[in-house]
C-alpha cells in the first residue's frame, strides 16, 4: 500500500496580504501545496489575479483571506460608532470608563466651527468639562476616604482600584464629541465595504475618516480597496426613506416610559429549537420531527430543553448552535454610554436612531454624593438648549454636543444563543450599572414569554 500524504499545518508568511490571498484562492484549482503556490507568487501576479477574479468576476471570498490592522486616533464617539457598524471586524478602543479625559480631546464639526454657533458650542463644552473635572476630583477624594490602601497593595494597584469605579460614574458627563482612539482588524472585503460606507455617511467627519482609511489601506491592499467609492444607492435610499418616515409618522415625538420592550418574539420558539436539535442528532426529516413534537406536552418539551442545556456550570460552556433557531427583538432606550457598550455585540442586528436630547437623560449612580446635583442638572439643560438651537440648522452635527447621559433609542435583534451570552456577560457586577439594567430587563422579558429558556440564562442581579 503506497504511503499516504502526511498532514501538514503551518503559517503562511513572508509575503504581502494580497499575495497570500492569491495563494489561498489558487488552491481550489491547483494540486500544489500552499507554500509552493506562494513561492511562485509576486506582487505583479497577485495584482493581475485579484483584478481578474475579485474585481471583475466578483469572487468576494478571496478578499476574506487578506487582513489589515489599522490604528485610528482622535475621532469622535459618533465616528467610532459609525466605524464599528461593520460587523465582521475586531476593534479595540480607548475607554471612557478607565481613562480620565482631557478637555482638549474634543471634536468640533467644521460646519459648527464656521457657523454662528461656534462660540456657544465651546461654552457648553467648557461647562461640561468643568463639571467632569469637578466630579472626578470630588469622587476620587471620597473614594480615598472610604477605601484605604490594603496591606501589601502597591500604590499603582491602589490607585487603579479606586479610580476605575470613579471614572466609570463620571463618563456620563462627557459629550459625544469626546475624542477616541480605536484599532480595527478587518479582512480585505470588510475594509472595502467599511470605506465605502464611511464615504457615504452624512457626517463630514466620518466621510473624511473614510478618505484617510482608504489612503493608508491602499498601501497594504492596493487592489482590494482600489475601487472604493461612495455608495450612491445607499445615499439616495436614506434620503428617500427619511422623507417617507416623516410623511407616515409625522413630526410629533412620542416618549415611552418603558426603556426595554420586547416587540417581536417567536410564539413557536420551543418547538423550533427542539426540532433543530432532534434533526441534528437523528436521521429523520424535519416534518416527521415536528409532527412528533406536536404530540408532546409543553411540560415534556420544557424538560427536553433542560436536557439540551445539560449540566452547564460555567459561563464559557456555550450551548448548542441550534439555540440560534429562535430570536428576540427589543426596542431599547438607554444612555449613550450603555449604548456604546451594547453596540459592540455585532452578532446582533441593530437599528439605531439619531442621537438627540428628546428622550431625556440619566443621573450617575449616587449623584448626591458629589454635592453637585444642581450643577449636574444645569449642565444637562445647557447641553439640551444648545443642541436644540444648533439642530435647527445642523441636525446631525448637533449630536456632538450631547453628553453621554442622554438616552438613545435602538432596536436590538438577537437569537437565543446570543441573548444568553450577552445577558450573562453584561449582568456581571463588574459591569456598568446602565447596561446591567438593560440586560436585567431583557431577561425579565424573555422570562415573561419563555420561562423555560430564561431559567437557563445565568443572569446576575447582585448589587455592587
Amino acid at each position: 500500500m503506497p504511503n499516504l500524504p502526511k498532514r501538514r499545518v503551518y503559517v503562511l508568511e513572508g509575503k504581502s496580504e494580497e499575495e497570500i490571498a492569491m495563494a489561498m484562492a489558487v488552491t481550489s484549482r491547483s494540486p500544489e501545496p500552499f507554500d509552493k503556490i506562494l513561492s511562485q507568487t509576486d506582487s505583479k501576479r497577485s495584482a493581475n489575479f485579484l483584478e481578474k477574479f475579485y474585481i471583475t468576476y466578483g469572487h468576494g471570498s478571496i478578499a476574506d483571506t487578506a487582513f489589515i490592522h489599522i490604528a485610528i486616533e482622535n475621532i469622535s464617539q459618533l465616528a467610532v460608532k459609525a466605524l464599528e457598524d461593520t460587523r465582521l471586524a475586531a476593534y479595540q478602543e480607548k475607554s471612557t470608563r478607565y481613562q480620565i479625559i482631557d478637555r482638549l480631546n474634543v471634536a468640533e464639526p467644521d460646519e459648527i466651527k464656521k457657523s454662528k454657533y461656534h462660540k456657544r458650542y465651546q461654552e457648553v463644552v467648557n461647562s461640561v468639562f468643568d463639571l467632569y473635572d469637578a466630579f472626578v476630583e470630588t469622587l476620587l477624594g471620597l473614594a480615598r476616604e472610604k477605601n484605604k490602601r490594603k496591606k501589601g497593595e502597591s500604590e499603582a494597584a491602589y490607585e487603579n482600584r479606586i479610580r476605575v469605579p470613579v471614572i466609570d460614574r463620571c463618563r456620563l458627563v462627557l459629550p459625544a464629541a469626546t475624542l477616541c482612539n480605536v484599532g480595527a482588524t478587518m479582512s480585505g472585503r470588510s475594509i472595502e465595504y467599511t470605506i465605502a460606507k464611511l464615504l457615504s455617511h452624512p457626517l463630514s467627519e466620518v466621510k473624511s475618516l473614510g478618505e484617510e482609511i482608504k489612503k493608508v489601506a491602499i498601501k497594504k491592499l492596493p487592489i482590494l480597496v482600489k475601487y472604493t467609492d461612495p455608495i450612491k444607492y445607499k445615499v439616495a435610499q436614506e434620503k428617500i426613506l427619511l422623507s417617507e418616515a416623516r410623511k407616515i409618522l409625522g413630526p410629533k415625538r412620542l416618549v415611552d416610559n418603558k426603556f426595554v420592550c420586547l416587540v417581536q418574539y417567536d410564539r413557536n420558539a420551543l418547538d423550533r429549537v427542539l426540532a433543530a436539535v432532534l434533526e441534528r442528532f437523528s436521521n429523520q426529516p424535519y416534518y416527521f420531527i415536528t409532527k412528533n413534537l406536536k404530540r408532546m406536552s409543553q411540560k415534556k418539551k420544557a424538560k427536553l430543553f433542560d436536557t439540551v442545556i445539560g449540566d452547564r456550570k460555567l459561563r464559557h460552556d456555550k450551548p448548542l448552535r441550534e439555540l440560534e433557531e429562535t430570536a428576540y427583538t427589543f426596542d431599547v432606550v438607554c444612555d449613550f454610554g450603555a449604548f456604546k457598550d451594547l453596540q459592540r455585540h455585532r452578532m446582533t442586528a441593530q437599528t439605531i436612531q439619531p442621537f438627540t436630547t428628546h428622550l431625556g437623560y440619566v443621573e450617575p449612580l449616587n449623584l448626591d454624593e458629589t454635592g453637585m446635583v444642581k450643577e449636574y442638572h444645569k449642565v444637562m439643560r445647557l447641553a439640551d438648549e444648545a443642541y436644540r438651537k444648533i439642530a435647527k440648522d445642523y441636525p446631525l452635527e448637533a449630536q456632538y454636543i450631547i453628553p453621554m447621559a442622554y438616552r438613545r433609542r435602538f432596536l436590538f435583534h438577537m437569537n437565543l444563543r446570543e441573548a444568553l451570552y450577552i445577558i450573562e456577560l453584561r449582568s456581571r457586577p463588574q459591569g456598568h450599572i446602565s447596561y446591567r439594567r438593560v440586560v436585567w430587563d431583557m431577561w425579565r422579558e424573555i422570562n415573561r414569554v419563555h420561562p423555560y429558556f430564561a431559567k437557563h440564562i445565568k443572569v446576575d442581579f447582585s448589587e455592587v
